[in-house]
């Protein structure tokens, strides 16, 4: 997906309409949160055009292949409330607030471990192409990689210490 050459999970934040490509960009990405007024429009056989930028790619995969046909087919618009029961979008924010919202959400994220967030965006990549046992021997190497990082070692002692962890990258 075009996304994957960023190695961060990459955050979707829908302030409006998102319909077609501009759907379809917000689908690629890891997480998606939407304001409460946000709207999400596949769009494409409206205009007697197929799926592209990815959406035959990730709409299916995050709604289903039933539910993504019967979306691309009527090219029914979907509400924020609709949107997060689909399993389109993570988390809808009020649209008064929304800009605050997606920003405490996102630096949430970005105060967490983003090392382990980098092997596990990875690690879920690489998922998509390998037989469960091979995906099991991924996890044993990439949990290895992780447990030499500062940032578990850090974690471990913080929890001994019954502190909050301070993540910084490494």
């Amino acid at each position: 997906r075009y996304l994957r050459v960023i190695p961060m999970p990459v955050i979707a934040a829908v302030n409006g309409v998102a319909a077609g490509a501009g759907m379809a960009m917000a689908l690629a990405c890891d997480l998606r949160v939407a304001a409460a007024n946000a709207r999400f429009a596949t769009a494409f056989t409206r205009i007697g055009l197929v799926p592209d930028a990815g959406m035959a790619y990730t709409l299916p995969r995050l709604v289903g292949r039933g539910r993504a046909m019967a979306l691309l087919v009527t090219g029914e618009q979907l509400d924020a409330t609709a949107a997060l029961a689909f399993g389109m979008v993570d988390r809808v924010f009020p649209a008064e607030t929304f800009a605050t919202d997606a920003r405490a959400f996102a630096g949430g994220i970005a105060a967490g471990a983003t090392r382990a967030y980098v092997l596990t965006r990875r690690l879920l990549d690489e998922a998509e192409h390998l037989s469960f046992d091979g995906l099991l021997q991924r996890e044993a190497e990439t949990q290895r990689e992780a447990a030499n990082t500062a940032d578990h070692r850090a974690a471990v002692a913080a929890f001994l210490r019954k502190e909050q962890a301070v993540f910084r990258g490494r």
